[in-house]
């Protein structure tokens, strides 16, 4: 019994990050939790968004509204957890979509400062509504 839990578990886990992966915006977790098939509790799934933005495999990004959104960042290197994620996020809005743009930017280095995280949002009106 325990064996088919952990792969369930697993499963679950391959299945979200391939979802993160293959979307072309940044998902809530409820998004992320509509879009899988079978049951998964709520509280599981940003348990699992929690431990996989931990380890550097997913980045949050928080909307204007203050709610996160979760992204799989094609143009982060491999080596996500000694890695600042230095390029801008967009958020349009008029429709709310939310997602990494590609382009990065310098952080300036801050003397006495030790970065761990940022938060780059860009607020505007994305192509679609434009």
């Amino acid at each position: 019994m325990k064996t088919s839990k952990n792969t369930r578990k697993t499963q679950h886990q391959k299945d979200v990050l391939e979802l993160l992966k293959s979307s072309d915006k940044a998902l809530t977790a409820d998004e992320i939790r509509e879009s899988l098939t079978g049951k998964i509790n709520k509280t599981t799934v940003y348990r699992m968004l929690e431990r996989f933005s931990d380890a550097g495999k997913v980045h949050l990004i928080t909307g204007q509204e203050g709610k996160s959104y979760y992204a799989f960042c094609n143009s982060c290197n491999e080596d996500h957890e000694n890695s600042i994620h230095n390029h801008l996020h967009f958020q349009c809005e008029n429709c709310g979509h939310v997602e990494c743009l590609s382009e990065s930017i310098t952080l300036p280095s801050l003397k006495g400062y030790e970065i761990h995280e940022t938060q780059l949002l860009v607020i505007g009106i994305c192509k679609k509504c434009k």
